[in-house]
């Protein structure tokens, strides 16, 4: 629970020694006002023994594996088989965009290491190297990169999006995509890698019409990624 959101109700055993060290070792450079604070006695936590946790209770009522739990129960009761690859998938999302591309394209053409149809399900929260000054996020930028991965193989749908309705700099929780995105993308006057290589994920899937924009959805158990193979 000290995980989640920062945990502000759930007793700290870090120390403002912690956080001058952490500093320390990042060369960060802070306005001399809060320097002081974190060197005054003002910072320090209530311990984990503190009077004021004494009736303190945490409750866990969502999870990403809960979510995913959900979607594949949602998909089997609608007759399509669901596998979680997992709850917790990190990494460049351009690269785990591949990754997935490529499980998507073995199911679609050779039908292994999972049979058609199936939904296949992960979660976690990939990260974006900045490498230009585009528009987008981790979800719409893994997505182009399965987009690319998937070109032109039928069969392939896919959903990307963060659970708190909000990815990356602007108003969409992700995007949709498909075989024909890329292609769809190019008639549009759109060039997906190069889409891809700026950083602007948004800009390409806005100029098809795929954006995901549900608005915030007031929660947030990181991502959600949904690929439907028929």
């Amino acid at each position: 629970p000290a995980m989640v959101a920062s945990g502000p109700t759930v007793p700290d055993t870090g120390s403002r020694a912690d956080a001058l060290a952490s500093i320390s070792a990042y060369g960060m450079k802070l306005p001399a006002s809060v320097m002081a604070h974190i060197n005054s006695p003002a910072a320090d936590a209530p311990s984990p023994d503190d009077e004021r946790f004494s009736r303190n209770e945490v409750h866990l009522i969502a999870s990403a594996g809960v979510s995913l739990e959900a979607a594949a129960a949602e998909a089997k009761r609608q007759g399509v088989e669901a596998v979680i690859l997992s709850d917790a998938i990190e990494g460049e999302a351009r690269e785990v965009g591949g990754v997935h591309a490529a499980i998507a394209r073995e199911v679609a053409t050779r039908n292994r290491p999972f049979s058609k149809p199936v939904l296949v399900l992960s979660g976690g929260e990939t990260t974006v190297t900045l490498r230009a000054k585009g528009k987008g996020g981790r979800n719409s930028e893994f997505l182009l990169a399965f987009a690319i991965g998937i070109n032109g193989v039928e069969g392939i749908h896919a959903l990307a999006a963060d659970t708190d309705g909000i990815d990356g700099s602007e108003d969409n929780a992700g995007a949709f995509a498909d075989g024909s995105t890329v292609s769809r993308m190019r008639s549009a006057g759109v060039d997906a890698k190069a889409m891809l290589a700026g950083n602007n994920a948004w800009t390409a899937f806005n100029a098809v019409g795929d954006l995901f924009v549900p608005g915030p959805t007031g929660t947030n158990v990181n991502d959600l990624r949904a690929i439907l193979i028929r």
